[in-house]
């Protein structure tokens, strides 16, 4: 393990964290314009996320370590602590 890749993955997870964050602001601004908005934004919110996800998990590089690996967990962290604070900070 190096240092160098701790900062690559919470380099490549807090990008990844505002994108996600940038996809549900995009997703809820579209959905307040819909009858039916709590529902429609719930799918649509849950749809986008479920793909992100996808997207997220092939474009790791990281992917070929198991998920208790020190690297992947400092990736998670930052994805999580980014999203959290966007998340809390901005409200809808």
């Amino acid at each position: 393990m190096k240092n160098k890749d701790f900062l690559l993955s919470i380099v490549l997870n807090v990008f990844l964290a505002y994108l996600w964050i940038f996809l549900i602001y995009l997703i809820f601004d579209f959905v307040k314009l819909k009858d039916n908005a709590l529902l429609f934004g719930i799918v649509l919110a849950s749809t986008g996320t479920l793909l992100f996800a996808e997207v997220v998990r092939r474009v790791n590089s990281f992917i070929e370590y198991k998920i208790t690996h020190p690297v992947k967990v400092a990736g998670f962290i930052s994805f999580g602590l980014i999203a959290v604070a966007n998340l809390y900070w901005i409200s809808f």
